[in-house]
């Protein structure tokens, strides 16, 4: 069974926060001749709570110490889970590279049931509740999709933030990312 994170709404003056889930977020990077767009149904914050805090609280005031300054915060896109059994959340990322990707069933019954028990390294399966109501249902995050956006973006779109995840999940959440990028990869020749 999937992770019930608890949650609550957020007010427009609440600073962006660790944990803040944003809808439709959009994301580009520039390649050799023209921008992409990503446009993600949702995306989590998982910067450090203390570092968004001082940048929304820098911009908002609209002055504040120099080194504070942090000129994007780390977010990470929330997929529909079957969309990744199937390894088509994927699809989206290549129409514009040129790239031939093949189709891949992204992980069998016996992975399944690792993710679902929030064992997997990679993966982090749950759903968002406040109180009795269901936020959003169940969704993925998959720790190698991470991307910045500058904080103005966030506070520029408050309408885009559903909801704030209870410390204790947002926590959960930034741990899991950080216990992914900082593990030991043996690089493949072949």
């Amino acid at each position: 069974m999937n992770t019930i994170a608890k949650a609550h709404n957020c007010k427009k003056e609440v600073p962006v926060c660790q944990g803040d889930i944003y809808q439709s977020v959009i994301y580009s990077y520039p390649t050799e001749n023209e921008y992409i767009q990503f446009h993600f149904p949702y995306a989590i914050v998982i910067s450090q709570a203390c570092d968004v805090i001082a940048m929304d609280s820098l911009f908002r005031k609209k002055g504040g110490k120099a080194t504070k300054f942090m000129p994007s915060v780390l977010l990470c896109p929330l997929y529909n889970a079957e969309e990744i059994k199937e390894g088509e959340y994927v699809k989206d990322f290549f129409q514009g590279l040129e790239l031939e990707i093949e189709k891949d069933i992204l992980f069998n019954s016996k992975e399944r049931n690792v993710i679902q028990k929030n064992w997997h390294y990679r993966f982090y399966e749950f759903s968002v509740q406040a109180g009795t109501e269901e936020i959003l249902p169940v969704v993925m995050v998959d720790f190698k999709h991470y991307f910045s956006l500058p904080i103005s973006y966030l506070i520029k779109n408050p309408q885009n933030r559903i909801c704030c995840l209870d410390n204790l999940y947002a926590e959960q959440i930034t741990l899991k990312f950080a216990a992914f990028l900082s593990r030991v990869a043996i690089p493949d020749y072949e």
